[in-house]
């Protein structure tokens, strides 16, 4: 079971993501910043904060390049987070996912857009090997961060948290047990994602119910760590949308 984690300052970056946060989550913004030279092109974003009483400020190159490349001249300081809700384990389908050693940000960031489309309850990372909520992530993400939480576990005990509340926990591995077009998943599914490079761990392994493995033409190489993700997660929920 894992603990509510404390709330976190993050900061998004990109024309998008900073939107979507204003939009969905207001109440933890606590500014906005612009770049001075480019403030006339965000129009958009000056309107929308004065409406929800979110104050703006004019920054200049030093302060957005010390943030990320690719900020498009705004930014947003957010003091919280989507907060992983345990009641969600009691919804007759859900989706989970345990990320064992996702280290790239654009990786984390892609998984989080698509677990956002895709309607997952949760993404849970080790307290190690890991990349956190860094402004890139958040950009990559394009709002997905506002929407879906991402938690902070001891791996074993959350998984087995999971087991104990009636999920399967699947694994993505190559030679797996079953191909994922011929998997059928439980209504109740944790899928867990190894690391770029060396996959699950072997101490994450013994948890899991299923292996699977995404079907390839070339067996010396792989497919990205999101894109396996994100056609995996699409075959696992496919059947609520037949």
């Amino acid at each position: 079971m894992s603990k509510k984690k404390k709330p976190q300052n993050r900061i998004v970056i990109g024309i998008h993501s900073c939107m979507e946060a204003i939009k969905v989550n207001p109440g933890w913004v606590s500014e906005v910043h612009l770049l001075d030279t480019q403030a006339n092109e965000h129009e958009v974003f000056t309107g929308l904060c004065k409406k929800k009483n979110i104050p703006v400020r004019l920054k200049g190159k030093k302060f957005f390049n010390q943030l990320a490349g690719g900020h498009q001249g705004v930014s947003v300081s957010m003091n919280e987070s989507p907060q992983w809700q345990e009641s969600a384990a009691e919804k007759e389908e859900s989706l989970v996912v345990f990320l064992d050693g996702i280290e790239d940000p654009h990786n984390l960031g892609s998984i989080l857009r698509t677990s956002w489309l895709l309607n997952v309850d949760g993404i849970f990372i080790p307290k190690n090997r890991r990349v956190d909520l860094t402004p890139v992530v958040c950009k990559v993400a394009s709002g997905g961060v506002e929407h879906v939480p991402v938690e902070s576990c001891h791996f074993p005990s959350q998984l087995e948290w999971f087991k104990e509340q009636g999920y399967w926990v699947y694994g993505l591995k190559e030679g797996g047990d079953v191909l994922l077009p011929k998997q059928n998943a439980n209504s109740k599914a944790v899928l867990v994602v190894g690391s770029e490079g060396t996959g699950l761990r072997s101490s994450t392994e013994k948890f899991c119910d299923q292996f699977i493995t995404i079907p390839q033409v070339e067996s010396g190489s792989s497919y990205n760590a999101s894109v396996a993700f994100a056609m995996s997660a699409y075959e696992m929920t496919r059947s609520r949308y037949l």
